[in-house]
């Protein structure tokens, strides 16, 4: 195995497979899966990060706050929309 690792690397001295691993690139596909999974829904329902080590992307925090807004108008369908009462 160390020897078709060699010739595939081009690598002549010993070495190990953690030195070949990018692991920058694990760790951004690890940390972008959790948020997709994780913490993306939990800051829509309001809940704090449950996952601390990957952080919120950017453009979660204008979504959220978008949809707390009070002064945010209101859709024509929740306007005039018919309530169970009113039938």
């Amino acid at each position: 195995m160390k020897s078709y690792w060699k010739k595939w690397c081009k690598i002549s001295s010993d070495f190990s497979i953690r030195s070949i691993i990018d692991w920058s690139y694990y760790k951004q596909r690890l940390s972008s899966a959790i948020q997709k999974i994780i913490t993306i829904p939990a800051a829509m329902q309001k809940v704090s990060n449950p996952v601390p080590r990957v952080v919120h992307p950017d453009w979660l925090y204008k979504k959220v706050r978008e949809k707390e807004d009070k002064m945010r108008q209101r859709k024509v369908d929740d306007i005039f929309s018919f309530s169970e009462q009113s039938k």
